[in-house]
């Protein structure tokens, strides 16, 4: 999977943003059978790359 160009959200400190991704993850596992697992990337603006490294 290419991610270039995004970088994984800062979602510290942002629990009622975090619960609403694991309500989805569990939405989405009843309607499917499968286990989803969600990951929020943000786009990368220039000169930003690496910022949470």
């Amino acid at each position: 999977m290419k991610t270039s160009g995004y970088t994984f959200a800062e979602l510290n400190g942002k629990e009622d943003l975090i619960e609403e991704i694991r309500t989805l993850e569990s939405k989405l596992q009843e309607q499917t059978g499968e286990a989803i697992t969600l990951i929020a990337y943000e786009k990368e603006q220039p000169g930003t790359e690496n910022r949470h490294d």
